[in-house]
């Protein structure tokens, strides 16, 4: 979500085994394939997940990332670019353009990440493990001789919700035979709802060892409580043309503006809370194909300057803004393990969520927020209404307290591990 920053073009040519020594004894090469530009805006919870993968990787792990470029002019297609992810310097090596993600696109990024990776097989499969995050980019590289691990950000029955905003959605048994043959070649598969690595451990008993459910995390160095009143730094997390100052409830909201997110059901929500609230304010910061109409809703239902549509923002700045607000909104219609509720948690803010993926192993009914049983929007109201009426009940050291075993430490030592075994097994294969 935030602004590009400068990039360098450069030929990354593979290491030959010396000139690796030199660089790092035996680095491990991972290369990450999906639709995203590390340079360009973080568009969502995939994105961020990359990202903090990419921050917390080991010393001897050489990260490189194949996607597609925001800026063609800056990071071409079919050329080595390096990026700044997060303090880490890795590699980029975009397949296509992206485009604007705002507009729904004719020819799913997931297509053009595959057609991009298939004229570009060798650049794009030259490392030890190649990393996917939608099993259809995968099939160009399913035969080469590499470590592949495979993340399913979802319980792909999704495919079958009335939210569903994946293309998929209108041919499941088409992706779901897709996405066996993609699975019968990986070495492992990440899975971020446990009840998804549940399923296809009983729908692939063959090689149900590959399934691992995998929580996701947040980094308590940037998401963590502010000391004191929360309310005195809205100044320096809000934009002044928005109006929130100490006098004002603030909820908030972090994520794209689409079906799957269902912003309808917020603002409506919102609007019922709020008639009995006029100090509550809606923070929604992201941006999507929906914005158009979520502004008609806004204006519709009179709502005003109360909802501030924030937009794109970085995590830096995120953060402020969870430290400066009160509560934190989800009404997704189906969701993983959203690593936005993660942060909003770690930040101190109680969630009020609908019932969705992993929200129910993280927030704690009564002391660090409420998950409502019904994707209604008085059912959201009243979960967001009781915790504003009893924000003692709903304590700092509660939310933090939930967030705490969802950490990188805690969470990926062992992701890591299973790099290094599979790695170490293939080279032994090669050696032999």
């Amino acid at each position: 979500m935030s602004a590009a920053e400068p990039t360098t073009v450069l030929e990354r040519r593979p290491l030959s085994p010396a000139s690796a020594r030199a660089v790092r004894p035996d680095p491990i090469r991972v290369h990450i394939v999906y639709q995203t530009d590390p340079q360009g805006v973080i568009a969502g919870g995939i994105d961020t997940f990359i990202r903090g993968m990419v921050r917390n990787a080991p010393a001897d792990f050489d990260m490189g990332i194949v996607g597609l470029t925001a800026d063609p002019a800056a990071r071409p297609v079919g050329r080595w670019s390096r990026c700044e992810v997060d303090g880490r310097t890795v590699g980029f090596f975009p397949v296509g353009e992206l485009g604007d993600t705002t507009r729904r696109s004719r020819v799913p990024l997931t297509v053009r990440v595959a057609a991009g990776a298939l004229r570009h097989r060798a650049a794009v499969a030259e490392a030890d493990v190649l990393d996917f995050h939608r099993p259809e980019s995968a099939l160009p590289l399913l035969w080469t001789n590499r470590v592949r691990h495979c993340y399913i950000h979802q319980n792909m029955v999704s495919l079958k919700s009335r939210h569903a905003d994946i293309k998929w959605a209108a041919a499941p048994s088409l992706y779901y035979r897709l996405e066996a043959a993609a699975f019968r070649r990986m070495d492992r598969v990440w899975c971020v709802r446990e009840d998804a690595a549940h399923a296809y451990r009983e729908r692939f008993p063959e090689f149900a060892g590959r399934f691992a459910f995998l929580p996701t995390w947040t980094d308590p160095a940037t998401f963590h409580p502010v000391a004191g009143d929360h309310r005195a730094t809205r100044a320096a997390a809000f934009e002044p043309a928005w109006g929130l100052d100490a006098s004002h409830e603030v909820a908030i909201a972090v994520g794209r503006l689409d079906r799957q997110k269902n912003p309808g059901l917020m603002i409506e929500a919102f609007a019922r809370v709020a008639a009995s609230r006029p100090a509550l304010r809606l923070v929604l910061v992201g941006d999507g194909v929906l914005r158009a109409d979520v502004e008609r809703q806004i204006a519709e239902a009179g709502l005003g300057s109360r909802v501030v549509l924030a937009g794109l923002q970085p995590p830096s700045r995120i953060a402020a803004m969870l430290r400066a607000s009160d509560v934190y909104l989800m009404s997704s219609g189906y969701e993983g393990m959203p690593i936005s509720v993660l942060e909003a948690l770690a930040s101190g803010l109680p969630v009020v969520s609908t019932d969705v993926g992993e929200v129910p192993r993280v927030v704690a009914g009564g002391r660090s927020g409420e998950v409502v049983a019904e994707q209604t929007a008085p059912a959201l109201a009243d979960g967001l209404a009781r915790v504003l009426a009893d924000r003692g009940r709903y304590t700092r050291a509660a939310c933090v307290a939930s967030a705490a075993p969802f950490t990188p430490g805690k969470v990926l030592g062992s992701v890591f591990d299973a790099y290094r075994e599979d790695v170490a097994r293939l080279r032994a294969a090669r050696r032999a």
